[in-house]
């Protein structure tokens, strides 16, 4: 166990002030009981199992404090209380102590990652794997994106009379081929002299970058006519809506109690179904940095009251980037949560990195070892 050396990020400024000491170790149980039995807890079972100095009559007056403050709640009379969103933002921004993720399974984990680092989609669908294994909740991660695709090589070649394939790699490893017809006269030599040239000036730029150095440039008939071609498919690419939703888990967050009822589980289904709404979120995290909580009321969405979102960014690799996280109850277990996606998304900005040549002593194309797992400070 160690405690976060920079607390999760919240969606808003919680502004708390600072509970007494016996009322932050009182809080503390009732969060910790509650993730992990589900069920109401009563003064007299803190007493009983946290060894308080105090009496169940001083832990219950303290609770109905706690309660009437916000943090926690009576579902029912005669009921032991469980948190309100308040306490659960308190616990994590200030009480939790993240669980360290033991070294040999670090490792276990970034070796399953180098088994398929050079397949994308198989390392999308293992992040959301491993997530919805260690945290027992839906894991969501979203395909890498460019804001605006970036040229990585262009090639052009001749096919047969005035027939060309145009070949456009971009920095996140995506291929692009479109047939083009070709001025006349033009030689296979020619194309290969002049995509030469257009990958030295514009490695690494988007469309608008393209055109804006190409009227500075003095270009040959064949360079000019590859510059529209080119632009003509980036603005294709650019106009794309290709952001896809991987997820995992749907069983485990099924069998969590808060599910139970049958509009809630199809509402949650649905939408990991039919992403769509997750895809909603995306700008919010990706405009964010390190790892992100929505509690209940934060989403925006009404079925979405009991729920909460862990969530962190990765990559960024040359503008690339994506989201990785879990969605869960309110009475996630955020101690396991937290470090997991953090650890995810840490080795997917690596992976992606690698994948476009973009890490220092990374080739493109490269795998990430697998060895060198963080130290725990680093998690």
């Amino acid at each position: 166990m160690q405690t976060p050396q920079q607390p999760p990020r919240q969606s808003k400024s919680s502004g708390e002030q600072t509970l007494s000491n016996r009322k932050e170790r009182i809080l503390k149980a009732v969060v910790e009981d509650y993730i992990r039995n589900a069920t109401p807890v009563a003064s007299e079972a803190l007493v009983r199992e946290h060894g308080f100095s105090i009496s169940s009559a001083t832990v219950r007056n303290e609770m109905a404090e706690l309660e009437a403050e916000g943090y926690i709640h009576q579902p029912h009379t005669s009921a032991g209380r469980v948190p309100a969103e308040r306490g659960y933002r308190y616990f994590v921004q200030r009480l939790m102590q993240e669980q360290h993720i033991p070294q040999a399974e670090q490792l276990t984990i970034r070796h399953q990652f180098h088994q398929v680092a050079l397949f994308r989609e198989q390392w999308l669908q293992l992040a959301v794997a491993i997530l919805a294994r260690a945290v027992r909740a839906a894991a969501i991660v979203s395909s890498p994106q460019l804001v605006e695709c970036r040229i990585k090589h262009l090639e052009a070649l001749h096919m047969q009379d005035r027939l060309g394939l145009l070949v456009l790699v971009l920095l996140d490893g995506i291929v692009k081929q479109q047939l083009v017809t070709l001025p006349d006269q033009v030689t296979q030599q020619d194309l290969s002299t002049a995509s030469n040239r257009l990958n030295a000036l514009f490695h690494g730029n988007t469309r608008r970058e393209v055109e804006a150095a190409a009227g500075a440039e003095r270009f040959s008939n064949v360079e000019r006519f590859l510059v529209r071609s080119l632009t003509d498919l980036m603005v294709q690419i650019d106009a794309r809506d290709a952001t896809t939703i991987y997820h995992d888990g749907i069983v485990e967050l099924l069998d969590q109690p808060e599910f139970s009822r049958l509009e809630r589980a199809r509402a949650i289904v649905e939408v990991l179904e039919r992403p769509h709404t997750l895809r909603e979120l995306l700008p919010e995290v990706l405009g964010g940095a390190g790892v992100q909580i929505l509690f209940g009321s934060e989403n925006r969405w009404e079925w979405m009251r009991e729920c909460a979102f862990v969530l962190a960014r990765y990559g960024d690799v040359g503008g690339m980037t994506g989201v990785v996280g879990v969605l869960g109850p309110l009475r996630l277990h955020y101690s396991v949560a937290i470090p997991s996606v953090r650890y995810v998304s840490s080795i997917m900005t690596e992976l992606l990195g690698s994948l476009t040549g973009d890490l220092p002593g990374e080739a493109a194309g490269g795998t990430v070892p697998p060895h060198a797992a963080p130290s725990p400070g680093e998690m």
